[in-house]
């Protein structure tokens, strides 16, 4: 997503059951942790665009599992619930102006080929 609020990869993932924090601040879905969906996340929204001064928002929104308290940031990746996603956008501050989305918009069409 590109808009005034920046730029933010949303990873999609569903799970059965509910979502745990431990407390060491890990995630778990069961008996399996989180920690490596999480770190392969973080990576692919440095690298979305490829512009090193955009900084971009990593999001992974959960269909089918409750998330612990709502929403859970770890490791610079937000979980949260795939209802919330809308309102998750909706209150972020602006930081980009019209004419810096229209570029990055423009860099993301050059980067990413549509889908077939």
């Amino acid at each position: 997503m590109i808009g005034p609020g920046g730029v933010v990869v949303i990873d999609t993932k569903q799970y059965r059951g509910r979502l745990r924090l431990d407390h060491y601040g890990l995630l778990w879905h069961g008996r399996h942790p989180l920690a490596l969906t999480l770190h392969a996340v973080r990576p692919e929204a440095d690298e979305v665009l490829g512009i090193a001064e955009v900084q971009v928002a990593a999001v992974v929104a959960v269909h089918g599992s409750s998330v612990p308290w709502g929403r859970v940031d770890t490791d610079g990746v937000t979980v949260i619930p795939a209802r919330r996603v809308s309102d998750l956008l909706q209150a972020l501050p602006p930081v980009l102006g019209p004419e810096r989305v229209a570029w990055l918009a423009d860099r993301a069409r050059l980067r990413f080929r549509p889908a077939a």
